[in-house]
């Protein structure tokens, strides 16, 4: 069993407000507070178990491969005749950094988290990451239904409006090509599977033969579209 050092006993066992204010989020008590605990430290406060440091960097992996799976489950049911560009569209809608970002603040998941000297210019990687982190402590705690069911009665039929995200042009790749052909810039787009990870890639945005940002996705395209949202917010 996971022990957490005095800190986190203090905060999650013997601080109840804690637990309720985390009951106010999930609609239901958690078990597993050790799980929750984990999901919302940045690696930046990064503690030690058995000399072995300890951050949400694992359960932001797993969070963000559950989140992916419930997202798509859902879209796949309320769109049946949609292709799957469409869904795999409206699906990065959702859960791209900008918007996991805003989810994060509007649950109120920015008072959990628990940071060490990070520059405000990180903070919205955080936000994104403790979110996903957050996804995967649920799910080791209740399972895929509990989740599913949070993520679409707390998130999305609270705070997505899908007809509205329909009308949203979020493919990245061709304003960052439009860009460079306006300004006269050379272009390259670089993607190849993730080393570290099976079926992950990572995608690079090369301008004038200078690397300018990267971003993973289960999918080359998927990995393309992050790194090029990343390169406008760059260039912009």
């Amino acid at each position: 069993m996971l022990r957490l050092f005095p800190a986190f006993k203090i905060l999650f066992v013997r601080n109840r407000s804690i637990i309720t204010s985390l009951r106010r989020v999930l609609g239901f008590y958690p078990t597993k507070l050790s799980l929750y605990s984990i999901a919302f430290t940045h690696k930046s406060a990064s503690f030690s178990i058995n000399g072995e440091k300890v951050n949400n960097e694992r359960l932001e992996f797993l969070g963000d491969s559950i989140l992916d799976a419930i997202i798509s489950d859902y879209l796949y049911e309320k769109y049946p005749f949609e292709k799957e560009g469409f869904l795999t569209e409206m699906r990065s809608k959702i859960v791209n950094g900008d918007k996991l970002q805003e989810l994060a603040t509007l649950i109120h998941l920015d008072s959990f988290i628990i940071l060490n000297n990070v520059s405000p210019k990180g903070k919205t990687r955080v936000f994104e990451d403790a979110f996903e982190a957050f996804i995967g402590a649920i799910y080791l705690d209740k399972g895929y239904k509990t989740t599913y069911n949070f993520v679409i009665n707390n998130i999305i039929k609270k705070h997505i409006d899908l007809e509205s995200l329909e009308k949203v042009n979020l493919n990245y790749k061709s304003q960052l090509i439009e860009w460079a052909q306006k300004f006269k810039r050379e272009l390259k787009f670089g993607s190849f599977e993730d080393p570290e990870h099976y079926k992950q890639f990572i995608a690079e945005i090369i301008v004038d033969e200078e690397i300018i940002s990267t971003a993973k996705g289960p999918s080359k395209k998927e990995a393309e579209q992050k790194a090029a949202q990343k390169a406008l917010k760059l260039l912009s």
